[in-house]
């Protein structure tokens, strides 16, 4: 059986930009993954498309995404 996490799209605009990524959930951490970077973070209450799309917006405004 295949343990790989299934990874999800996420996308998000900054000033007319539009962003792509990746996400995945392992146990209680979600990656974000972009060509340039990721970022991880803690799952908590927050919705998993919500959360993504922050960590996607931190990677844009790190120049990653």
């Amino acid at each position: 059986m295949d343990k790989t996490p299934r990874r999800y799209p996420v996308i998000c605009e900054i000033d007319g930009r539009t962003h792509r990524g990746t996400y995945w959930i392992a146990g209680k951490i979600m990656t974000v993954s972009t060509g340039m970077g990721s970022k991880s973070r803690q799952v908590g209450s927050m919705p998993a498309e919500v959360l993504a799309q922050e960590l996607l917006r931190e990677l844009a405004k790190e120049g990653k995404a």
